[in-house]
């Protein structure tokens, strides 16, 4: 038990710490955890396992949805709601069929687009360009990354 009360503190101390976008991926994280526990408990016939991680997989994604701000994140934040918004109804069509391949797909998805946030966190952590340098195209727009919702949700 040792084991486990440490990294429950060490997620807790790196939640504390991350900024915005860290939290979104670390969401994208406990989310692709909770589908590969589902995949596993739905190939093994456990029930009870596969409908808990799903329902805490869905709780991570109602975290997610609520850090988009449709107000003032554009088009980027449209996008990124209905990407989960189909997340959702994926997750809940493998329960109701009990399709493991559904969800592995699912868990595809999420790496893209994570490694994309991965990406973008690593791009505005770099130093700023020279005066007169121009950012890339894909992240010259980060008025779009508004994320105003302080999480306190924990996993």
């Amino acid at each position: 038990m040792t084991a486990y009360r440490n990294q429950l503190a060490y997620q807790e101390a790196a939640v504390r710490n991350a900024s915005a976008i860290e939290l979104v991926i670390i969401l994208y994280d406990i989310l692709s955890r909770d589908l590969h526990a589902a995949i596993e408990a739905m190939e093994g016939g456990n029930i009870g396992l596969r409908t808990a991680k799903l329902k805490h997989g869905f709780l991570a994604l109602q975290q997610l949805e609520g850090s988009l701000n449709l107000d003032e994140g554009g088009e980027m934040a449209t996008n990124m709601s209905r990407f989960y918004s189909m997340l959702r109804g994926q997750m809940m069509k493998a329960q109701i069929q009990q399709d493991a391949a559904i969800l592995r797909e699912l868990v595809q998805l999420l790496f893209s687009v994570r490694e994309a946030w991965v990406e973008l966190s690593g791009r505005l952590a770099a130093p700023a360009p020279a005066p007169g340098a121009q950012a890339p195209s894909s992240i010259s727009n980060t008025s779009d990354l508004s994320f105003t919702r302080a999480a306190s949700w924990k996993a």
